[in-house]
């Protein structure tokens, strides 16, 4: 749980940027775990970027400034979550294909494993769907790119050793990566 001063200061970093995209792109410190890169046996490049609480804040508060409107502490709700923006990127006509029926929605999952306990998100949401034209003028493909949040209601005590990562798409292929989240939730700001 993040004190008033603390929001304060997250409120203050957030609203820096102009966007909630260019924090996320630019002001966003977390830790980025590699799932799979573009070179995926399903040609998907998929990333886990790991936070705390300030950090969704700051973003909530670039949120607020994009749209005009002040982020007050006290409508802020801190509960103390581990935070994490599963990004899945993909081209071509079978990338994007194998994305869409991946992970449009809901239909993606992530879970924690940290020994032997599952640990399931308390809340998840598909944040944005963006697509790109790559490659040169006259070979260009299509590419996508689908941002999916979760949230995690874990202690410290939980993040003490490495974890499992694992990315479930919606045909149950799961994505695995051992990750060290230590500290993750520590707020020094």
């Amino acid at each position: 749980m993040l004190t008033p001063q603390q929001v304060q200061a997250a409120i203050q970093e957030g609203i820096k940027y102009k966007t909630i995209d260019q924090f996320l792109e630019k002001g966003l410190k977390g830790k980025r775990v590699k799932l799979a890169g573009a070179m995926a046996k399903d040609g998907i490049s998929k990333y886990a970027t790991f936070f705390n609480d300030w950090q969704a804040v700051a973003a909530e508060a670039a949120a607020a400034r994009q749209q005009m409107r002040e982020l007050k502490v006290d409508e802020v709700q801190s509960n103390g979550l581990l935070h994490v923006l599963v990004e899945v990127r993909g081209g071509g006509i079978v990338g994007v294909s194998r994305i869409d029926r991946g992970y449009q929605g809901k239909r993606a999952h992530l879970v924690l494993k940290a020994g032997e306990q599952i640990i399931q998100p308390v809340d998840k949401s598909m944040i944005k769907q963006s697509n790109e034209v790559a490659g040169s003028v006259l070979w260009g493909t299509t590419m996508r790119k689908i941002t999916l949040e979760f949230a995690f209601d874990v202690s410290p005590n939980d993040l003490q050793s490495p974890v499992e990562v694992i990315l479930i798409d919606g045909d149950g292929n799961k994505h695995r990566q051992t990750a060290d989240l230590s500290g993750i939730l520590d707020i020094s700001y």
